[in-house]
């Protein structure tokens, strides 16, 4: 066999020295392609080889990668994790081959893009599916990518508009950037959600739709508008801006960027600022309700924001008079399981806010375990039917000892916040965030 093939994972394992060689060097080029050899054990990818490449594309040594070998996709983003194993079946169905990109984590702790190309193989006898697989590093390629995408949407949105400060928001950072344009420096606005809880020129009761508005739109992709009162710099008169929201997506659907533009309405402009929404305005007394509670407390709250996993496709697929019904539900299993005096409310869409008072992180976790085993349960009416669903919540939760310093305002945004952390772990997660004064 090649020298080149040198480190085997499983002392145990035996590679025909013909064939497998040229199989090698002939599929991948070992000069720069990450070499493995891993097997399919059901829920898990066993690797069976690898080369010296493979631990400098992952940015692991081989004594750090140790605790994977028997589970090497542990690594990856849970979604990507998932691919993997779907093209693997694919794969033992037709003989083929099969492409993917995936996200994983180096050992620092940083983010890489890898190139996956694997083939089934039948030169090791194994009652599991065998794969060879080359990995490539593709990051640097993958961040370029993305910097066309982002700057090919700040086009159109000029292209849109040419009275306006463009935005950008880059949320994994809480980095916002405004460019005025006409020559004008940007405005760089580092830790975003504090600027907002604690300087933004917007009015309070309207930052809580802005702020819902724009995290939306970084947790899934989408194009919305919110209009806001904004006060000027001396905060004495206030003018009315709408600013709208355009996400972006990478290939696999997570959102990197969220860009747009803010303009003032005008009367000549002929658009008719919209602040009243029927759904919006129960929300507004239900919030009023918690601002109340919130003057009273000196005890630990929570305010929790939580929404539906991929509500838009359950829509789809059983349609909106399901979706109704589920939204119902929903609400009825929260106040059935939350402690009694738990402000509980439908808010926009599929999100939910919740207000609970002298409650441990701990019993929030047992509280939400509880529900989210019942709503996954839960059956609903679909034609005459009842269906299974296996729906699912995230959660982003907010807490803090009560004070007079404490106000809605700080609890709404870094509950939203959070809900963007749990979304970016999978479906049915909870982010906690305590609020730091």
């Amino acid at each position: 066999m090649d020298d080149r093939i040198a480190h085997i994972s499983d002392p145990n394992l035996i590679i025909p020295a013909d064939g497998c060689t040229d199989l090698f060097f002939r599929l991948f080029n070992s000069t720069y392609d990450g070499l493995c050899i891993f097997e399919v054990c059901g829920a898990k990818v066993r690797a069976l080889y690898l080369n010296d490449r493979y631990f400098q594309v992952i940015g692991y040594t081989r004594e750090q990668y140790l605790p994977y070998y028997d589970n090497v996709t542990i690594t990856l983003f849970e979604e990507d994790e998932q691919r993997i194993f779907e093209h693997a079946a694919e794969c033992v169905e037709s003989g083929g081959d099969f492409f993917c990109e995936a996200r994983g984590y180096r050992f620092d702790g940083s983010v890489g893009w890898f190139c996956i190309r694997a083939r089934i193989v039948d030169f090791i006898k194994s009652d599991n599916p065998v794969f060879l697989a080359s990995l490539n590093d593709v990051t640097k390629q993958k961040d370029i990518e993305n910097k066309l995408k982002i700057n090919s949407e700040r086009y159109r949105i000029l292209e849109e508009t040419s009275r306006a400060f463009l935005l950008d928001y880059d949320w994994k950072n809480d980095v916002m950037t405004f460019s005025p344009g006409e020559g004008r420096k940007d405005i760089v606005i580092n830790n975003y959600t504090s600027y907002l809880r604690r300087e933004s020129p917007i009015y309070d009761e309207d930052v809580v739709y802005f702020c819902h508005t724009l995290f939306k739109d970084c947790r899934k992709k989408g194009r919305s508008y919110v209009d806001v009162r904004s006060l000027d710099k001396d905060r004495k008169n206030y003018s009315v801006c709408r600013i709208i929201f355009s996400s972006i997506e990478d290939e696999c659907g997570e959102v990197i960027r969220v860009v747009g533009r803010v303009e003032e309405l005008y009367e000549a402009s002929g658009l008719v600022p919209q602040f009243t929404e029927e759904n919006a305005v129960r929300a507004t007394a239900a919030l009023g309700k918690i601002k109340d509670r919130l003057a009273l407390c000196r005890d630990r709250a929570f305010m929790i924001v939580c929404d539906i996993d991929d509500f838009n496709g359950f829509v789809n697929k059983y349609g909106k008079a399901a979706g109704d019904d589920v939204i119902k539900l929903s609400e009825k299993l929260m106040k059935s399981i939350f402690p009694e005096g738990t402000v509980i409310f439908h808010y926009l869409g599929d999100e939910f806010v919740i207000f609970a008072e002298n409650i441990t992180e701990s019993e929030l976790h047992d509280i939400a375990d509880k529900f989210n085993a019942a709503f996954t349960t839960a059956a609903i009416t679909v034609g005459g039917e009842s269906v299974n669903a296996g729906l699912t919540f995230c959660a982003g939760a907010a807490w803090t000892v009560c004070d007079e310093k404490v106000n809605l305002k700080d609890f709404f945004i870094t509950a939203e916040r959070a809900l963007i952390k749990a979304k970016k772990r999978g479906r049915d997660k909870m982010h906690v965030e305590k609020i730091i004064y």
